[in-house]
């Protein structure tokens, strides 16, 4: 067996070093996010969705003022002016996963800065950090060099992930048209 190895040991080298590679991947991928607290607090964002049937009646912008999510909206008068509708979610790190909060834009009044009914009991923080370290990261794009342009493929997006030192938590996308090309960041969850 050994004068095998010996006389093919290029042959071994090649069978054994990409399985090896792939068990120092996934250590290296497995084992941080194992060892390290998940994110304490939830994310806050909004994202943009096209509806080609209806147009939005409100324009809204979101911002936080005195730790409380607020929203101005304007009343669009064209109703063919603009198909775009903000929509809000929140990210949960502990269970990895999204969920939207749906808004009642029967209370909004043109012009008028208001606390969000649906967000009122939540005190946010609009810091990138998190109070426990974390930060959001966008989407990286990447290519696969010239091998896979030549098959057709290639091109990835990463997607946005919240990251803290080696350890990072992607932010699934919402089952539903919401484009996360457009996340807008809002603030991190403080107190409930």
């Amino acid at each position: 067996m050994k004068s095998w190895i010996k006389e093919n040991l290029v042959l071994v080298i090649g069978l054994t070093l990409p399985l090896l590679l792939i068990v120092l991947f996934f250590v290296a991928t497995v084992i941080p996010k194992a060892m390290s607290a998940p994110p304490q607090y939830q994310m806050l964002f909004s994202a943009t969705q096209y509806d080609y049937q209806r147009s939005v009646e409100f324009v809204l912008n979101l911002h936080v003022k005195n730790k409380q999510l607020v929203a101005r909206p304007k009343k669009i008068e064209d109703k063919n002016a603009n198909y775009n509708q903000e929509r809000l979610f929140v990210y949960d790190g502990k269970t990895e996963t999204t969920r939207e909060i749906t808004l009642d834009k029967s209370q909004l009044i043109d012009g008028v800065e208001q606390v969000l009914v649906e967000t009122s009991g939540l005190e946010i923080d609009t810091s990138d950090v998190s109070p426990d370290g974390y930060v959001l990261d966008g989407p990286s794009y990447g290519g696969g060099g010239m091998m896979m342009g030549l098959f057709g493929g290639g091109h990835h997006n990463s997607g946005y992930r919240i990251k803290k030192g080696g350890v990072a938590y992607k932010v699934p996308y919402y089952k539903g048209d919401a484009f996360y090309n457009q996340l807008k960041f809002i603030g991190w969850v403080i107190k409930q």
